[in-house]
């Protein structure tokens, strides 16, 4: 389920290596230095994958559920390696690999290509970190929360915005690079706040770009911060994530329109960088408690 792309019989492969037939969920996001999918497929027939050894970097990979096994082939032996919930492997797309997979599958994982993986540890303040040790078995529930997040669906669907995706992206890069590279920088120290300066540069590029998406990078490029040194001040200093702060943002010009003005809220949901008017529903619904609609009427009337 984790290989490049080699195919193996003649079943059509996805760009990992997994027969196409046999998956129930199959999905990608492209984040920020990192692709990211998600595997499923609950009756996980006996399979065979192969990758013969390649540039694109890393594979992580982590089991949202127990129950599956395979046997890895390596040169002169072979092991078995047994998943259970929050397991993750780690593995160097450098060296060749073959597997045999049994047991039902549910899996996030994430590509990371070289250079993206020096990009990650430099916003990371960690750029000692070269290279990412192959492991498989242990349980990692932090990378799991995370990649629950990004694949979550609401109502049936997923919406992500730039900035949602960008900034557990660098969440994840970050934590990938701490926990799994194979050494330590000078990490920043915790503590450190945004100052008023800084604070007034984010609005005034808020209230710019509130229709379009913004990312973790041009934030932190307003302050002269690294991103990591950055979602940590922003978090001290406003308590909440970038992403949760610029929906507030949106919700509150919202409001101001939704009070004052007589916009339709299709009109609306767009000046405020919504999807569309569904997606602003939702939002609004969850942040004031009434739809959009209900709420004017109790403003205006």
């Amino acid at each position: 389920m984790d290989a490049s792309a080699a195919p193996v019989g003649t079943q059509p492969r996805d760009s990992l290596g997994c027969s196409l037939d046999r998956l129930d969920d199959d999905r990608m996001i492209e984040g920020r230095d990192m692709v990211f999918y998600r595997k499923r497929s609950a009756l996980g027939p006996p399979d065979r994958v192969a990758t013969p050894a390649n540039g694109r970097g890393y594979l992580i990979g982590l089991s949202l559920a127990g129950g599956h096994k395979r046997r890895v082939h390596g040169a002169h032996h072979s092991t078995i390696q047994e998943f259970a919930s929050s397991s993750i492997y780690v593995r160097n797309f450098a060296d060749d690999y073959k597997a045999d997979l049994s047991g039902s599958f549910d899996f996030a994982l994430l590509e990371i290509g070289r250079g993206g993986l020096d990009r990650i540890a430099d916003a990371a303040n960690l750029a000692g970190v070269s290279e990412l040790r192959s492991l498989a078995g242990p349980a990692d529930p932090v990378l799991g929360g995370l990649l629950c997040a990004l694949f979550a669906r609401v109502d049936g669907r997923t919406d992500r915005s730039a900035l949602f995706v960008d900034q557990l992206s660098v969440a994840i890069g970050m934590h990938v690079v701490r926990q799994y590279g194979n050494g330590r920088g000078d990490a920043a120290a915790g503590g450190r706040r945004l100052s008023q300066r800084c604070q007034a540069k984010i609005r005034d590029l808020v209230r710019d770009r509130l229709d379009g998406e913004l990312t973790v990078e041009e934030l932190a490029a307003t302050c002269n911060l690294s991103q990591a040194t950055f979602l940590r001040a922003f978090r001290e200093t406003l308590g909440s994530t970038p992403y949760r702060w610029l929906l507030n943002q949106r919700i509150e010009k919202a409001k101001d329109l939704l009070q004052f003005t007589q916009t339709p809220l299709s009109e609306i949901a767009t000046s405020c960088g919504f999807s569309d008017q569904s997606h602003f529903t939702r939002a609004f619904v969850q942040a004031a408690g009434a739809t959009p609609r209900l709420w004017r009427r109790s403003r205006q009337s």
